[in-house]
């Protein structure tokens, strides 16, 4: 397995002392492919600050390589960083470049991910109908490239996008489509966002009972994705609705309420637990006497003025 194919096992400090020293060496295609890889590292645990600036030190050394492929790569990585720390003009800008460089090199799903990324900042710069314009050209070239899991990601980032402007009528036309797509493909990751974002727009139309049932339906598939922080947030939602909606519904869902409750792992302990935990309750029920509990207020007050005289 190449260190691009995984990164749970990456030491990002070690690999980037081995990136200065290849370039330090003059092995700039080395030290390219280790920048880029230590940028992918810290996108993964969100340290997006970090993974731009190793993305920046590849393309630079890829640039002077002349390497077309790590060029486009390392644009669209570093765009990637930028829509991440929110620096839309900036995403913007880069991911055209990336869509022009894929575009130029014949690469159908390198143009859909940039598309994709580049209609991500045209929403946060606030351009919407550009944005939706360009998601469904990334829409068009992952279906073009028999990349479902794409289409379906395009589509539920044009529902959220419907979503944010209260557009609830197309947003929940398209986590519908979504969903159909998410369930040929069993992704049960999948399948559970779109259920939970339609709950929320049932809730957000007061239907109770739906929105219930949805992210009851939404917590099971989490579980089964081993998303269980999110399982618990989802359920828990779902629990506080149970006086909301009918009898039958309730008794319907509680004993699937009660089954993915049992399947969450236990939550970590947090130091107010541990705190309680320590504390001894024993104390509460102490029984003295007068003399276990010391003299009266008003004796020590007495004591201590007679020793200052």
């Amino acid at each position: 397995m190449s260190e691009e194919d995984s990164f749970d096992d990456i030491d990002p400090v070690q690999l980037l002392e081995a990136a200065a020293a290849a370039e330090q060496a003059g092995d700039k295609a080395t030290a390219a492919r280790h920048y880029n890889t230590v940028g992918n590292v810290y996108i993964s645990v969100a340290d997006y600050e970090e993974a731009l600036t190793n993305f920046q030190r590849a393309l630079s050394l890829y640039r002077e390589l002349n390497d077309e492929t790590g060029i486009s790569d390392s644009t669209y990585n570093l765009g990637v960083a930028q829509v991440n720390l929110e620096r839309w003009a900036e995403a913007a800008a880069t991911l055209q470049t990336a869509v022009e460089i894929f575009q130029k090199a014949g690469k159908e799903d390198g143009v859909a991910d940039a598309l994709y990324g580049l209609a991500l900042a045209k929403l946060g710069l606030g351009a919407f109908d550009e944005a939706m314009e360009i998601l469904k050209s990334a829409q068009k070239v992952y279906k073009a490239a028999g990349n479902e899991q794409g289409v379906a990601s395009t589509i539920m980032d044009i529902g959220t996008a419907y979503a944010d402007k209260e557009d609830w009528e197309n947003a929940e036309k398209a986590f519908k489509r979504a969903l159909a797509i998410y369930q040929e493909l069993q992704d049960n990751a999948g399948i559970a966002d779109a259920l939970s974002f339609l709950g929320d727009i049932a809730e957000t139309q007061d239907n109770q009972k739906k929105a219930a049932e949805l992210f009851v339906e939404a917590a099971q598939y989490y579980v089964k994705a081993k998303i269980f922080d999110i399982a618990r947030e989802v359920i828990e939602r779902a629990e506080a609705k149970i006086w909301d909606i009918p009898k039958s519904t309730r008794r319907r869902l509680r004993p699937m309420i009660d089954e993915v409750i049992d399947a969450l792992p236990e939550e970590p302990e947090t130091e107010s637990d541990i705190e309680d935990a320590d504390f001894d309750e024993s104390l509460l029920d102490f029984e003295g006497t007068e003399e276990d509990l010391g003299p009266p207020e008003d004796e020590l007050k007495d004591d201590s003025e007679s020793e200052s005289n």
